[in-house]
C-alpha cells in the first residue's frame, strides 16, 4: 500500500504504511522537535526508528481486542521466553507482522478489553464507529504536510475522537502530571485541528479512554479543558514552524547553539542556604 498524496481522511491505510511515512509530520514527531528533546533527536529517530518495545506489543493487543482492527494476535502457550520453542514462535510471529503475546499476558489484555467494553461510559463509545482512521492536511502557513491516525471515530458522537490508553493508573488526579509529561494535550489539539481541517467538519471533543493494567482494570474517560488544548495548539504551532525551518535549511540543531551557561535550580539554592543556616545554628549552640 502506498502513502496517499491527497489531503483528507483515508480509512484503508495499514499501520505499517502510515508509520513508515517520512514525508509528513505526526504529533509524535512534533513532540520530539520540542524540549526536552530537540530536532537532532527527531532526525535521528526518523532515520533509524527504534525497535518496538515489548510493552508496545501488549498495548497493541489491547487495542486490537477493543477496536477490532490491527495485526493478528499469536498467543504463545508458554510461561516465558526461556525455551527455544517459545522464542522461535515469537520471532516467527514478528516476521509475519503479527502480535506475539504469552498466554498469561493475553488473558490480562483480554480482561482489560472486557473492562473497557463493559464500562457504562467507555463501552457505548465503541459500539459503532470506525477504527484506525488516518487524516492528512497541508499546513497553509508552511506547506508542511501533517498526519494523524485516530484510534476510533464513534458514529453516535460524530464530533468526537476517542483514544485508548493503557496505564498504570486511571486516577484523574494522577493522570494530570503523566499526560502533561507525555504531551497528550498536544495530541488532543493536533487531532481535533487535523481532522477538522481534513474533513471540513468541526471536531470539538477528544476523549481519552484509560484502562489500568492491574486488576480490577479500572476504566476512566477524561478530556482536557480548553486551556490545556490551547497550550497544546501553541506547542504544535511551534513544532510545525521548527520542522519547516529544518526542512528548508537542512539543519537539525541540538539543544542550543554555542556555550550555554546554566544555574543551580531554585530548590538547590534554598537547600544550600538551609544547610548553611543549620550549620551556623549548631555552631552557635556549641558556643553557649
Amino acid at each position: 500500500m502506498t502513502i496517499p498524496t491527497t489531503d483528507g481522511v483515508h480509512r484503508d491505510i495499514d499501520e505499517t504504511t502510515y508509520h513508515g511515512d517520512r514525508g509528513s509530520l505526526s504529533v509524535t514527531g512534533a513532540k520530539l522537535l520540542l524540549p526536552p528533546s530537540c530536532p537532532a533527536k527527531f532526525r535521528a529517530i526518523m532515520d533509524a526508528p527504534p525497535q518496538p518495545k515489548p510493552e508496545y506489543t501488549f498495548g497493541s493487543v489491547v487495542h486490537k481486542l477493543v477496536l477490532g482492527k490491527g495485526a493478528d494476535i499469536t498467543v504463545i502457550d508458554a510461561p516465558d521466553y526461556r525455551t527455544k520453542a517459545a522464542r522461535e514462535e515469537r520471532d516467527q510471529a514478528h516476521a509475519e507482522g503479527k502480535l506475539p503475546l504469552l498466554a498469561d499476558a493475553y488473558e490480562e489484555a483480554r480482561a482489560m478489553a472486557d473492562a473497557v467494553l463493559s464500562d457504562p461510559v467507555a463501552g457505548p463509545l465503541f459500539e459503532d464507529g470506525q477504527a484506525e482512521v488516518s487524516a492528512y492536511h497541508t499546513d497553509p502557513e508552511t506547506g508542511v504536510r501533517l498526519r494523524g491516525r485516530a484510534d476510533w471515530l464513534p458514529e453516535n458522537q460524530p464530533a468526537t475522537i476517542v483514544d485508548l490508553k493503557t496505564s498504570t493508573t486511571a486516577n484523574p488526579s494522577e493522570l494530570v502530571r503523566k499526560f502533561h509529561s507525555l504531551g497528550y494535550h498536544m495530541q488532543a489539539a493536533w487531532y481535533l485541528d487535523l481532522f477538522t481541517a481534513a474533513t471540513g467538519y468541526v471536531f470539538d471533543q477528544f476523549l481519552f479512554v484509560v484502562v489500568e493494567k492491574e486488576p480490577p482494570h479500572v476504566v476512566q474517560v477524561v478530556e482536557w479543558d480548553e486551556d490545556a488544548l490551547n497550550e497544546g495548539r501553541r506547542l504544535n504551532r511551534q513544532a510545525i514552524d521548527i520542522y519547516a525551518t529544518c526542512i528548508e535549511t537542512g539543519h537539525w540543531p541540538g539543544y542550543a547553539d554555542g556555550i550555554t551557561t546554566i544555574s543551580l535550580p531554585p530548590w538547590a539554592v534554598k537547600a544550600s542556604a538551609d544547610d548553611a543556616a543549620a550549620a551556623l545554628i549548631a555552631e552557635l549552640e556549641e558556643m553557649l
